[in-house]
Order: structure tokens, then sequence, then C-alpha cells
């Protein structure tokens, strides 16, 4: 057992996860395991259903981010992403 990873893991809600959401794993530099709620769009990420709902409902509401009707994503060569979106700095 003393080369198994540790993991952390997320309290994963039985609820579905919003469009233009993952659940992710990524890996830390001591070797830990963390899940959390991504936007492979923006690069947005939250570590609890109820902080990920939290700002989807406020960015809904505010037109923002993903949610917004001019949101453009460009890829970039190197795999970087930028994100695009009219009217917000």
């Amino acid at each position: 057992m003393g080369d198994q990873k540790e993991q952390k893991d997320i309290k994963v809600s039985p609820c579905p996860i919003p469009a233009g959401w993952v659940l992710d794993t990524k890996l830390r530099e001591d070797g830990t395991l963390v899940k959390h709620y991504l936007c492979p769009a923006t690069d947005q990420h939250f570590y609890s259903y109820e902080d990920l709902m939290r700002y989807v409902r406020y960015a809904k509401e505010a037109k923002i981010s993903i949610y917004s009707p001019n949101f453009e994503v460009n890829v970039k060569k190197e795999g970087h992403v930028t994100v695009k979106s009219e009217g917000h700095n």
C-alpha cells in the first residue's frame, strides 16, 4: 500500500453535472489525487457541487462566462484555452 496514491474525494452529488462542466481528477505534486468540477472552456474549477451550482446560477443570471450569448473559445496550438466574451473584461 506504500505506493498507492492518496485520494481526496469530493462528495459527488447524485444530481447531474451541468452542461459544459465535467468531474475531473488532478494529481498534485505530493501525489494526492483530487477530484473537482471543471469547465474545460474556461479552466474554472470548484471542489464542491454546492459551490459549482452557486456559480452556475449566478453566471446564468448574469449571462457571463460560458452562459454569455457571445461566448467563444479559441484553443491555441500549445493546448492552452483562451476565452473571449464580448462586453466583459
